[in-house]
C-alpha cells in the first residue's frame, strides 16, 4: 500500500518541468545579482574609506591609487564577494533545502521514498549540479530527470 502511495506521489505529472527549473534558476540568479550589487556597493564604500589616497574628491584617482598602492583592498573585496556568493547560493539554502527560486516557483525536493531529503543529500545534489549542469537539458520531456537528480536520488516536485 505504501509503495503505491510513493509511486503516485513521485508520478511524472508532479515532477518539475524544464521551464519551471529554468524559472527557478532565473530567480536564483536575480537574487544573487541583487545581493552581490548591494555587497559590492558596501565593499566599495569600505575600500574608499580604508584607502590612504591623498585626493579624496576624485573617485577615479582613488581607484587607481588603490590599484597601484593598496592592492590588498581589492583582494579583500574579491574574497568577501566570493564568500557572499557561496553563502547566498549554497549555505543558506542548505538549511531549508530550497533555493529562493525554488521557493518562488513552488518546487521542493524529495528522495526516492517521497521523504524530505537530508542536508547531506542536498549538498551532494548541489555539488553534482555544478559539474553536471548541462544535463538539465535532459529534462525537456516530462518525467526525464537531469543526471544530478538521478545520481543524488532526488526528485524535484511541484
Amino acid at each position: 500500500m505504501e509503495e503505491k502511495w510513493v509511486n503516485k506521489f513521485l508520478d511524472e505529472k508532479y515532477q518539475a518541468s524544464f521551464f519551471s527549473r529554468l524559472l527557478a534558476i532565473f530567480y536564483d540568479l536575480i537574487t544573487l545579482a541583487v545581493v552581490l550589487i548591494i555587497s559590492g556597493i558596501l565593499m566599495t564604500w569600505w575600500m574608499f574609506h580604508q584607502s590612504n589616497a591623498p585626493d579624496t574628491s576624485n573617485l577615479f584617482y582613488i581607484r587607481e591609487y588603490i590599484w597601484e598602492h593598496e592592492f590588498h583592498l581589492f583582494v579583500i573585496n574579491w574574497i568577501v564577494l566570493g564568500i557572499v556568493a557561496i553563502v547566498v547560493q549554497y549555505i543558506i539554502p542548505m538549511f531549508s533545502k530550497q533555493t529562493v527560486g525554488m521557493k518562488m516557483v513552488g518546487l521542493y525536493l524529495r528522495d526516492e521514498n517521497a521523504n524530505e531529503i537530508s542536508k547531506s543529500q542536498y549538498a551532494k545534489r548541489e555539488m553534482l549540479k555544478v559539474f553536471l549542469f548541462p544535463t538539465i537539458f535532459f529534462s525537456f520531456k516530462k518525467g526525464k530527470r537531469p543526471l544530478y537528480d538521478q545520481y543524488s536520488k532526488t526528485f524535484l516536485l511541484y
